[in-house]
């Protein structure tokens, strides 16, 4: 049966034919070597997809307008591509991911290179597009996009089995597949944090993709246990986590990857409390393998926790470090990594835009919500919200914004009960008030020790003050 599907885009027409499967190209281009593509290690056998860019241009019908005939514009490529690549997993289904053999140690080592290259440079790039491989990852990750909605494949193994005869085959061919499964996902992980806008977000969405899986999955089966999923152990959780608080830091695009942030941050806490429990710190460190661990520490180095990193570290330590440890008044491992996310976020909403303020507070508002002992964190959430109620931000501070953590608290009072709320809040308000009065006084005293210092702080001071001042009038202006 011979059959097309048609995408036009203004003067360009491009038919797409069934005889055109992805797997066959793959298998053609696995050989094949990229010479123009400089000396990077490895890259002339991770680019799977610029290869593919240049076979399609000659294995699909492009027509092109009269005064446009001869264009051959890489624009039109990438459409044509990324077109290609969802209409072929749609049209083989099971006979492409027949082929997944050959599809994902190609597509991990996308991934990897487009990681290596930007991790192993020092020098800052001056703009998004001129960073090397993410076109090839950013389609890699498309294609996975698609294969796990179109194949639910998040837990590889048992998709394998219905598509290969792994007897015959013996069990290093599953075990190969599943440790490519494993590293493309790891690969995913990085890429939160990737200076390219379009490979964050889509790794954002990848993530929200396997959560909703997870999800589903313990609905239907109220005996599974998360540790049963590859991506749901509390380290790679803590590190997704950790991951996606500082990703807040980096500029988003438009409100679904917000919900999409905000949907993963509560997902990855609330699925690390439920395994982590009131255990010990000493004891929940040695029971971890060193890859766990390492995966903890650079979690902690990315959030600046020197503190807890000290404090988990000195289980391995001798004895006498433990006991001067265990003088300090430490909670359980639960308390102090959900504690340490919570004061992140918390700060991250203070200091940047008012998108990032919007997503922390609706995380706070869901985690209390399904958080069983939300009094033991009720003070570390409710210390921003106190002070964009207040007044005391340190930045001006929209109206909406103001709402939504006046609404916030209301949902908190709600769930602790008010007297508990009243508690607390009037707590950091007495804790805030004694800092400001600190800090008064220090400034008193420097004021007659070092005027010369204490004269550049008042000029600081009076430009922001100027600033604040233009800047309402004019949302003054433009309100009218």
């Amino acid at each position: 049966m011979t059959c097309f599907r048609r995408e036009q885009r203004g003067e360009l027409t491009v038919n797409f034919r069934p005889y055109l499967p992805c797997v066959r190209t793959i298998n053609k281009f696995q050989k094949q070597r990229i010479g123009d593509r400089g000396e990077e290690p490895g890259a002339d056998e991770s680019i799977l997809l610029l290869p593919l860019k240049i076979r399609i241009i000659h294995l699909t019908e492009i027509r092109i307008g009269r005064r446009r005939r001869s264009l051959r514009n890489h624009r039109y490529c990438d459409k044509a591509l990324k077109l290609v690549l969802g209409l072929l997993i749609e049209v083989e289904k099971n006979e492409f991911l027949s082929h997944i053999d050959c599809i994902f140690p190609v597509t991990c080592r996308i991934l990897q290179s487009a990681i290596h290259a930007v991790t192993n440079r020092q020098e800052s790039f001056e703009s998004e597009s001129i960073l090397p491989l993410w076109k090839e990852a950013h389609y890699s990750l498309v294609m996975l996009e698609k294969m796990i909605h179109q194949y639910s494949l998040v837990m590889l193994e048992k998709k394998i089995c219905q598509f290969h005869d792994l007897e015959k085959m013996g069990g290093s061919f599953a075990k190969n597949l599943e440790d490519k499964w494993k590293a493309i996902w790891e690969a995913i992980c990085e890429m939160l944090l990737h200076p390219h806008s379009w490979l964050r977000n889509k790794s954002c969405r990848l993530i929200a993709l396997y959560f909703a899986r997870v999800a589903d999955g313990n609905r239907e089966n109220h005996q599974s246990s998360l540790s049963s999923y590859f991506m749901m152990s509390p380290s790679r959780l803590y590190l997704i986590a950790t991951s996606l608080c500082c990703q807040l830091k980096m500029p988003l695009i438009d409100d679904a990857d917000s919900n999409l942030m905000t949907q993963n941050i509560v997902f990855a806490i609330c699925a690390l409390m439920r395994q982590t429990g009131s255990i010990d710190p000493s004891a929940f460190w040695s029971t971890l393998e060193q890859n766990e661990k390492n995966r903890f520490l650079k979690a902690f180095d990315m959030i600046n926790a020197r503190k807890e990193r000290i404090m988990f570290m000195s289980s391995s330590q001798t004895s006498s470090v433990r006991e001067d440890i265990s003088q300090v008044n430490v909670k359980n491992t639960q308390h102090i990594l959900v504690s340490l996310l919570l004061k992140k976020m918390g700060k991250i909403a203070l200091q940047t835009d008012a998108i990032q303020m919007e997503i922390v507070f609706n995380s706070f508002g869901k985690l209390m919500a399904q958080i069983e002992m939300s009094m033991d964190y009720a003070h570390v959430v409710l210390i921003p919200l106190y002070k964009v109620c207040e007044g005391f931000a340190g930045k001006v501070v929209a109206d909406n914004l103001k709402k939504l953590a006046e609404d916030t608290c209301g949902k908190i009072e709600n769930i602790i009960g008010t007297q508990n709320f009243v508690q607390v809040y009037n707590l950091i308000r007495k804790n805030l008030s004694l800092k400001r009065n600190k800090r008064k006084q220090e400034e008193k005293v420097m004021a007659v020790i070092n005027p010369m210092r204490n004269a550049k702080r008042k000029l600081k001071i009076s430009a922001k003050h100027r600033a604040n001042k233009k800047r309402k009038v004019m949302t003054l202006k433009m309100r009218r």
